[in-house]
């Protein structure tokens, strides 16, 4: 006997099964982590997914025919659902814990396990909210996610660090920041925050939660709900929470990295800067990915040399005068800052050609993003 059946319409259930079946751990020795567990409610199922440092909860509005639940392999789900046409589904649990999903003509059989084995997810009861609004908290991340540490060996850069301090006005300040070592990448933003009192608040949010939570931010909901808990941070908007278990550590004094001054500054046209850096891009090492920046009175040039490719130059004309000098960058890093720009120029700031280089906006100044030259 079926213990789930559902009418559901497919737009609003796709969505939410790519959201869940995005945190699902696929490698992971416990086979229930690549599973979606669903669970009726008045009106609406629940959709629930976790990889233990993620978890995802979604709701979406149907037709519930029989209550229950059922638990399933999220990628078959989504593969079947991202396939088929029709704008309603039907969707049954069976006796052995499979289910058979109906779209019109079509009729899948998945796999699944039984509900009881999927961990408890009980959402934390000790949360205090906030609510930041969307286009701000998007802005952070998109200037921050691309330069985020991979060692898994320095946990407390595994992640970004959100800090919460009080502004002018009324405001709240919100801090972003990533760095990987070889690159830093700085935020701050002053918004109108729903329910913020004054008071401080900070946390590492790990790698893989900050990638869903872009995902989570593709909404029309003028605000993102976040919620800090001891050990978790929580997402809400559109009918979806995420809870991002905290790294707990202390995040690296980021501002002894940021150079107080710098005596050079250059201003460049950005969109000919990128296209300068890609062209080079290409004639640059597989294992170096080192292109040249040359500072001259009046003139920057980009340029990269292999042996077995061979050699580039792009000439900028830029006001400076002074010395010249040859700085060594990992191009991919340097593309990474310009894309996150949207401000037409940008500017260099630097000391010498071994010195940490600053790279600003003047149209947003807000943001700052420091980039290690390497050896030439």
């Amino acid at each position: 006997m079926a213990t789930l059946e559902l009418k559901l319409e497919r737009t609003s259930f796709v969505n939410a099964v790519s959201k869940t079946q995005g945190v699902l751990d696929r490698k992971s020795a416990a086979n229930v982590l690549s599973h979606i567990l669903l669970e009726s409610h008045d009106g609406s199922v629940r959709l629930m997914g976790t990889d233990y440092d993620v978890t995802i909860q979604a709701d979406v509005g149907c037709e519930v025919l029989v209550a229950g639940g059922a638990c399933i392999n999220g990628k078959s789900l989504f593969d079947v659902l991202k396939n088929v046409d029709d704008k309603e589904l039907q969707l049954r649990a069976l006796d052995n814990h499979w289910i058979e999903l109906t779209a019109g003509r079509s009729r899948f059989k998945l796999a699944g396990v039984s509900p009881t084995e999927f961990p408890d997810l009980s959402l934390p009861t000790d949360a205090q909210w906030r609510a930041i609004p969307t286009a701000t908290l998007k802005d952070l991340i998109e200037k921050t996610e691309f330069s985020v540490s991979n060692d898994e060996t320095r946990l407390n850069i595994n992640g970004v660090f959100l800090k919460m301090q009080p502004a002018d006005d009324g405001l709240c300040r919100l801090t972003m920041v990533s760095t990987d070592g070889h690159r830093l990448s700085r935020v701050e933003l002053d918004a109108d925050v729903g329910g913020y009192e004054g008071e401080e608040r900070s946390a590492i949010i790990h790698k893989k939660g900050v990638q869903e939570l872009r995902r989570l931010l593709d909404t029309d909901d003028d605000v993102v709900r976040v919620g800090f808990a001891k050990g978790n941070i929580l997402f809400q908007a559109s009918g979806t929470i995420f809870t991002v278990r905290q790294i707990e550590d202390t995040y690296p004094d980021y501002q002894r990295v940021i150079p107080k001054s710098s005596p050079v500054a250059i201003k460049i046209d950005r969109a000919r800067f990128i296209r300068a850096v890609r062209r080079n891009a290409v004639l640059t090492s597989n294992k170096t990915f080192i292109i040249k920046v040359e500072i001259q009175t009046g003139k920057l040039a980009v340029t990269a040399s292999n042996p077995d490719y061979g050699e580039g130059r792009d000439e900028l004309d830029i006001e400076y005068e002074g010395d010249g000098m040859v700085i060594g960058f990992n191009y991919s890093y340097l593309l990474d800052v310009l894309n996150a720009i949207r401000g037409e120029f940008i500017q260099l700031e630097f000391n010498d050609e071994f010195s940490p280089t600053v790279i600003t906006s003047p149209s947003e100044p807000g943001a700052i993003f420091v980039v290690m030259p390497m050896r030439v």
